[in-house]
């Protein structure tokens, strides 16, 4: 068999739950809602659960993600559920699951600092190759180098700046150089990378020291900031070391050195229009540091007295919701829905396309799940590629939990059997963190609510409702005023269990899922020791 280098990838919202109740058909699911269907009767099969014996080929379908149905009086179906190809389990090359992840920004250390050397237990201040003795007579380049997209955006190519510090003459009628204050040094790098309008906006400098050499209580010196005021501060120390009297000039046994960190705030107008001159990638991409002690040619290698520590990479947010909206948008253009994106924005409302921003939170992460497959030809004369591939990809909510949601008013059933979806509202105090697909459940008080119950939409900031996601299953509420409501979501664990069994039972090739997690956190360096009370 060949295959064709590319998967086409379709997206299916899922973040309303996984449906497993069996004779649901495709016109029952609602937004966010996704389920595996029989293609020969177009409803959920039975024993859709981790112990289920089936083996034979299904479609993922979700619910539309369009409320309205036409555009003008004959223009419609645009409410048809979304459907994959026809999957058969034995031919799914994949099946994994991709993690939100939070965004992290850079920071490296240079010199002596209070922190532990990235992957150990050992202090960096306790490395010889941290403190450097610099004498006095000495000139001492440190080259920071900016890069990724920010800078890219920015200046149309990534930045750097070298930094040169002079420690002052020394004492007259000494004959062998004498070590000064590593202070000197530090501050003057720092006011110069702070001072740099090709560097500035991209990083923050702080100065930490410990004057008595002991690494027990660390300062810092200034803020860290490009603000005038921070740099008159480090200006009038390089002037005249000796006006601090934290650290004299003269104190050579001092550990200082300098926290770098990735600073970059893109500039953000509201939402992203889809213009074509329009782009969020500065803002999603954190920026890369590197720093190195050079010669006056630039050469790196020459000095190998210094040490830097890469104390946290750059990580960029995973699962945010402005990527989801942009491959929800790559769906709906494969299903000849074109997201319209000239300058006219009463055509896109039009023609549907701010349903795309109504059923995707910006601001939310999604986990994401993934199923590759492949559909034969086997009737393909040519045999140059006898497989299509195709990649689908579910949105989902994970690990989310609102406990001690109080209930202000009674609520109780207000949609009879019949509805699509049957659901009731409930009134409390806030809805601060309830997502769409949270299961919620009484915790404490006087009431009761259905079973498996989930959140079916937000409507206000007091207000939210709830169904069992069938027009023939109305969920039954009855609380009061003392009613203590939670929220979780758990329908992840069941998608999970039930596609590794459906693959095994199939003998697929693929039945574990792979979970590809977040990259190593870390814990940033301060500047300053904490203050114990």
């Amino acid at each position: 068999m060949a295959y064709f280098n590319h998967a086409f990838q379709k997206t299916f919202v899922g973040y309303n739950g996984f449906v497993t109740e069996s004779g649901v058909a495709t016109s029952d699911l609602t937004l966010g809602q996704f389920a595996f269907i029989d293609p020969t009767t177009w409803t959920v099969p039975e024993n859709v659960d981790p112990s289920t014996t089936l083996k034979c080929p299904l479609v993922l379908v979700s619910g539309s993600i369009h409320p309205n149905d036409k555009i003008g009086p004959y223009h419609g179906g645009y409410s048809e559920s979304v459907k994959s190809k026809t999957i058969n389990p034995k031919y799914v090359s994949a099946f994994y699951k991709v993690e939100a992840c939070d965004a992290q920004q850079a920071q490296i250390t240079v010199g002596s600092v209070d922190g532990d050397v990235p992957g150990t237990e050992t202090p960096i201040y306790s490395v010889a190759s941290c403190n450097k003795e610099f004498l006095c007579g000495e000139t001492y380049n440190l080259r920071v180098d900016i890069k990724g997209s920010p800078v890219l955006r920015t200046l149309t190519r990534n930045t750097y700046y070298t930094a040169a510090a002079y420690t002052g003459c020394c004492p007259e009628g000494e004959i062998a150089p004498s070590a000064v204050n590593p202070l000197i040094v530090y501050v003057q790098w720092a006011y110069q990378l702070l001072n740099s309008p090709l560097i500035n906006p991209f990083i923050q400098v702080e100065i930490t020291y410990n004057a008595l050499g002991d690494g027990v209580l660390w300062a810092e010196l200034g803020d860290g900031t490009s603000s005038q005021t921070n740099l008159d501060l480090l200006l009038g120390y390089i002037q005249d070391p000796a006006s601090l009297a934290a650290a004299t000039s003269t104190d050579a046994n001092s550990y200082a050195g300098l926290i770098i960190n990735g600073a970059y705030v893109d500039t953000r107008f509201l939402d992203c229009t889809f213009y074509p001159n329009d782009s969020i990638i500065a803002y999603l991409e954190p920026v890369k540091v590197y720093a190195s002690e050079v010669d006056l040619n630039g050469d790196p290698c020459a000095f190998q007295g210094l040490c830097i520590n890469d104390i946290c990479d750059p990580i960029q947010m995973k699962g945010t919701g402005e990527n989801v909206i942009r491959d929800l948008i790559l769906t709906e253009g494969y299903m000849q829905q074109p997201f319209y994106t000239g300058t006219d924005l009463r055509i896109r409302e039009i023609t549907n396309g701010d349903d795309v921003y109504n059923a995707i939170n910006r601001n939310t992460s999604y986990t994401r799940y993934y199923i590759q497959h492949n559909v034969p030809r086997f009737n393909n004369p040519t045999g140059v590629f006898d497989n299509d591939q195709y990649l689908l990809q579910i949105i989902v909510t994970e690990g989310d939990a609102v406990t001690g949601i109080d209930s202000t008013a009674a609520s109780s059933n207000t949609a009879a059997s019949g509805g699509v979806p049957a659901y009731s509202t409930i009134t409390v105090a806030s809805t601060a963190g309830l997502l769409p697909g949270m299961v919620v459940t009484l915790t404490s008080g006087t009431g009761t609510i259905s079973a498996n119950a989930y959140i079916y939409e937000v409507v206000s900031a007091t207000q939210f409702t709830i169904t069992l996601g069938t027009a023939t299953a109305p969920v039954t509420v009855a609380l009061d005023a003392t009613s203590v409501l939670s929220a979780t979501t758990n329908y992840n664990t069941a998608f999970e269990g039930f596609v590794e069994a459906w693959l095994s039972n199939a003998g697929s090739g693929c039945t574990t899922l792979t979970t590809y997690a977040c990259p190593r956190g870390c814990t940033p360096v301060e500047p300053a020791s904490p203050i114990i009370p």
